[in-house]
């Protein structure tokens, strides 16, 4: 289950690959919470993967039911990445884990 497997990276500092309609993402989790509606939605900072173009931006905010499999990617990391935003504002409907 992605939920576990989020909550766990982040906890640890384990990248992650996650497989999303668009293709697969190598990406830094840093915060798990909920919108107001209640989606349940990952912060993560994109090393490698699709981008749209003109998007120049790495942090990406994904919701858990877009991804279809998420696995560790090998490798970690020690310390957040700029712009981290450890009180996310999108988070309204509360923050379950974070860096």
């Amino acid at each position: 289950m992605p939920f576990y497997t989020i909550k766990e990276a982040i906890r640890s500092g384990f990248r992650l690959k996650l497989s999303l309609p668009d293709g697969e993402h190598i990406v830094e989790p840093h915060v798990l919470g909920r919108n107001r509606g209640g989606d349940t939605l990952l912060r993560a900072y994109q090393i490698r993967g699709p981008r749209q173009a003109g998007d120049p931006t790495r942090w990406k905010l994904i919701r858990l039911d877009r991804i279809n499999r998420v696995v560790e990617a090998g490798g970690r990391f020690t310390a957040p990445r700029p712009d981290y935003k450890p009180n996310d504002t999108t988070m309204k409907g509360g923050i379950i884990e974070r860096l």
